[in-house]
């Protein structure tokens, strides 16, 4: 095992790609159980009170760049990834656990409130009693850009959310099929209302002429479409997958995550489908 509470120590049988002087850890611990894992850390990340645990081998965690800080328990399993990209809002502690080798992807300028956990397995098995196969396979998440993801909620294994939705608090989620520019919620989560986009702007203390103010909002910033950038949730699960090693990984990351611009780059359509078939 090996474990640092400072960007600046040293680890042997690990990765962190970092820059000690520009992100920082501030009461946080990592953990490396295993070997050929990749932590990367990009310019401007604090992690406070955090935990981030490799549990096993070949995996990949990368943390993109955010002015607020990372509040998060997450744990990366054997031959994993967990993607966060750039500019997210985290209000309280956030968990997400990835096992039998799925990934969870969060994509940019995201706001997360607090208490959510997310997952990509039970994580004990179910069987058909009558074939004895099993039932509950693990499944990959997917989070696209500009997502409002509500306090208590809990996302689990299948689940693809499109760029500019909101998950009210206390859904659950579960195999769903979030498309782009809706309200979902409830438990178990249903779509509320489609065509809808939000702001980040919070309302605690406005008064009656800033709500004047923001009563009518003319822009197509937070709406999403298909175009050219678009790359389905399936794509990107399905090349992490193919990877074979930590490197190959994490090169992915690169190509389709971290590295891929473009609007409408996570757009999910709307197909009146309730599931959305991530690979296993």
């Amino acid at each position: 095992m090996e474990q640092i509470t400072s960007l600046s120590e040293h680890i042997s049988d690990n990765r962190i790609i970092a820059d000690a002087q520009k992100s920082s850890m501030d009461g946080s611990k990592i953990i490396f159980n295993g070997s050929g894992n990749i932590l990367v850390i990009e310019d401007g990340v604090r992690l406070d009170s955090s935990t981030v645990l490799f549990n096993g081998s070949n995996a990949v965690c990368y943390l993109g760049a955010n002015k607020n800080p990372y509040y998060v328990n997450l744990t990366v399993n054997n031959n994993s990834c967990i993607f966060f990209g750039r500019g997210n809002y985290i209000n309280g502690k956030m968990t997400l656990i990835t096992s039998e080798q799925q990934n969870i992807i969060i994509g940019d300028d995201g706001l997360f409130s607090f208490g959510i956990f997310i997952r990509t397995a039970d994580p004990h098995l179910l069987y058909d009693c009558e074939n004895c196969t099993r039932i509950n396979p693990s499944k990959s998440v997917f989070i696209g850009d500009h997502v409002w993801i509500g306090q208590n909620v809990l996302i689990l294994k299948g689940t693809a959310v499109g760029s500019g939705s909101v998950i009210g608090g206390a859904a659950l989620l579960s195999g769903k099929s979030v498309p782009s520019n809706t309200v979902c919620g409830g438990n178990p989560a249903k779509i509320i209302r489609r065509g809808v986009f939000f702001s980040k702007e919070c309302v605690h203390t406005w008064t009656d002429a800033q709500t004047e103010k923001y009563n009518t909002m003319k822009t197509d910033r937070y709406t999403y479409r298909r175009d050219s950038d678009t790359v389905s949730p399936q794509e990107i699960d399905s090349a992490l997958k193919a990877c074979r090693n930590s490197d190959e990984r994490l090169a992915a990351v690169k190509k389709y995550l971290a590295d891929k611009s473009g609007k409408n780059r996570f757009f999910i359509p709307d197909t009146e489908l309730s599931l959305i078939h991530i690979s296993e």
